[in-house]
């Protein structure tokens, strides 16, 4: 005589995968964009998969801009169990502008004082920014004396990072002779012996410096 009863095992998959953690980036921006991230996805492994497919948001080779993003890796079975990790993506600009080099400049001077001398202000670049025009001094527009005097040129970019400075020579010159006025008229005269006294008002001369 015999009896029977029955029971059922179920052998389920509930236990995530395990997912390793990526470092921390940081990358120098390239653009005004910000800059390509390239890295490897995390690896995951799974007590039961022998393989386990790791999806990263924002995916390698996206563009991240200025500043700090997390990206989010997911690591999941085939059960359908997943597990995750983060790690930051920071984007920096530490790259000063640079600025054009400028050719001396020289002007003739227009009185004691020397002269007015107008130039234009050299182009800057940036990898962030783009183009600008540099900040010299003495400005363009001011007296410059005789002599040399030199122009120094600064650039910041938004981040604060300064360029190297570039530098030129003013040079004022005077080149212009003096002018020669009120010359006496031809003289003629009747010899009174034989030397004959003569007697003129010298003339006068003008500077524009002097």
């Amino acid at each position: 005589n015999s009896a029977s009863s029955s029971f059922n095992v179920t052998v389920q998959d509930t236990t995530p995968p395990t997912i390793t953690d990526n470092a921390d980036m940081v990358l120098e921006a390239t653009g005004p964009s910000g800059a390509v991230a390239t890295f490897s996805n995390p690896t995951a492994t799974d007590i039961v998969d022998t393989s386990v497919d790791v999806a990263c948001l924002p995916a390698s080779g996206s563009t991240f801009a200025l500043g700090t993003a997390t990206v989010t890796c997911t690591a999941t079975d085939d059960s359908g169990n997943s597990a995750s990790s983060s790690f930051n993506v920071t984007v920096q600009d530490t790259t000063p502008p640079t600025i054009d080099p400028h050719d001396d400049v020289t002007q003739e001077a227009t009185g004691p004082d020397g002269a007015i001398v107008s130039y234009s202000s050299p182009a800057t670049h940036d990898a962030v920014d783009g183009a600008g025009t540099a900040s010299c001094l003495p400005a363009s527009g001011s007296q410059f004396a005789l002599g040399n005097t030199t122009v120094t040129c600064n650039a910041s970019d938004a981040a604060g990072n300064a360029a190297t400075a570039t530098t030129f020579v003013v040079h004022v010159v005077d080149t212009t002779p003096p002018t020669i006025e009120n010359v006496p008229a031809d003289i003629t005269l009747e010899a009174t012996g034989p030397s004959t006294p003569v007697s003129w008002t010298d003339p006068t001369a003008t500077d524009l410096v002097d």
